[in-house]
């Protein structure tokens, strides 16, 4: 029988993961991470080239925290707690796995 995860949980509630569903989980955080890792480095990317013109360099800090901030939440909702930027925990039974883009597996820790 294969796990599959569909729920989006509100953020004051906690889920623990089974192996199964964890891997579920690297799926979606590899696809909500890869689109946000992109839109990051270019606002990072545009904020260094714009360094010399403060007010440009501002606005793309600011788009740059902004995309931070939704992937945050976006791991939170899908049940994972961002320990970094790119880096995941997720509750388990016992202990918790440990998750880090870009990879595709899990380590759990007790």
């Amino acid at each position: 029988m294969e796990a599959q995860v569909h729920n989006i949980f509100n953020l004051q509630d906690s889920k623990i993961f089974s192996e199964d569903e964890a891997y579920e989980l690297v799926n979606l955080f590899l696809a909500v991470t890869s689109k946000a890792k992109n839109k990051i480095s270019s606002y990072s990317s545009q904020m260094e080239y714009h360094k010399n013109i403060p007010d440009q360099a501002a606005g793309f800090e600011k788009r740059l925290n902004l995309e931070l901030h939704k992937w945050s939440e976006k791991i939170k909702r899908l049940g994972g707690i961002p320990l970094s930027l790119y880096k995941v925990k997720i509750p388990a039974n016992e202990g918790f796995f440990l998750w880090q883009f870009p990879a595709a597996t899990i380590e759990h820790h007790y």
